[in-house]
């Protein structure tokens, strides 16, 4: 049952990932063909919906879709990690993990917006790279690789 465990969330992960993926780089295609007036660019049939909308607007829910995406990767992670590893500690330190990497990201690119007055400087990519890790499954398995160590595992800890 375990490794079946493993194997879903592998896959659930995978089928996440690539749904990241294919939506974005449409949204980015549909906002290339508002910019440049370009009419060339195939557009899947699901994404159509959002033809409709400005670029200003779907610039701006970009953002709304990178938080909501990185929910998403979060959620997968603590639901896979309290049904493989079943470990308050593991999950509590998952859950401190995205909080510091959604926080570190969101100083970064306030800094950038508030101090260089745009989002395209160095800050920009720094807390893009940070999202980024928190839009992939790293996190979840770097915890489930550590769930046997004595210094992470509850049941070695509860018997000191």
């Amino acid at each position: 049952m375990r490794i079946l465990n493993y194997i879903l969330l592998i896959v659930a992960f995978g089928v996440l990932g690539y749904f990241r993926e294919f939506f974005f780089v449409n949204l980015n295609n549909i906002m290339f063909k508002k910019y440049y007036n370009h009419t060339d660019l195939p557009i899947p049939f699901i994404m159509k919906p959002f033809e409709i909308f400005s670029y200003t607007f779907l610039y701006y829910s970009k953002y709304l879709f990178t938080v909501f995406f990185t929910f998403l990767f979060f959620a997968f992670g603590h639901f896979g990690l309290k049904k493989i590893c079943n470990s308050k500690k593991i999950n509590k330190i998952h859950f401190y993990s995205y909080v510091v990497l959604v926080l570190l990201a969101s100083v970064f690119m306030a800094y950038g917006l508030l101090i260089n007055n745009r989002l395209q400087d160095d800050e920009y990519t720094f807390s893009r790279w940070l999202l980024g890790i928190a839009q992939s499954p790293i996190i979840c398995f770097i915890l489930l690789a550590t769930n046997k160590l004595p210094i992470i595992s509850e049941t070695k800890s509860n018997a000191l």
